[in-house]
């Protein structure tokens, strides 16, 4: 819809799509996504952590509950983090319990840079692969 003032509403997504995520995994990036661009940047960042728990559940097995360290560690431990990344993806999990619980709202430059590196995981742990497989070339 365009408003009075010329802009449109609802915006598009930030990010960018990622293709071959599990359903689970898609509707919570899309939420994310979402949720950044009409400003809602704490409920974005707050998305963001939970990915990590579907991500870590869907290839490495981890439980629904454990402290989200565990979900990092065992990402960690399976090799779905780059050498040396360990601490920036970490950060996802920090922001995201700082937004859980610290009253101080997430800033637009905070959500940006925490959906840069999930779209970074999401993209290397399901896009690529899934380019492999079906034969389409990765690098050209």
């Amino acid at each position: 819809m365009k408003l009075k003032d010329g802009s449109i509403f609802p915006t598009s997504p930030a990010g960018n799509a990622v293709a071959d995520l599990p359903t689970e995994v898609a509707s919570a990036w899309r939420e994310a996504r979402t949720a950044h661009a009409v400003a809602a940047y704490t409920a974005a960042e707050l998305m963001c952590r939970k990915i990590l728990m579907h991500v870590a559940a869907d290839k490495t097995g981890s439980k629904e509950g454990e402290p989200f360290t565990v979900y990092i560690d065992d990402l960690d431990k399976a090799g779905y983090i780059a050498t040396g990344l360990k601490p920036v993806v970490d950060q996802v999990r920090q922001r995201g319990a700082a937004a859980t619980h610290k009253l101080r709202p997430s800033t637009e430059d905070e959500s940006r840079v925490t959906l840069g590196v999930t779209e970074y995981l999401l993209e290397g742990i399901y896009q690529l692969p899934g380019m492999a497989k079906t034969g389409a070339t990765v690098i050209p």
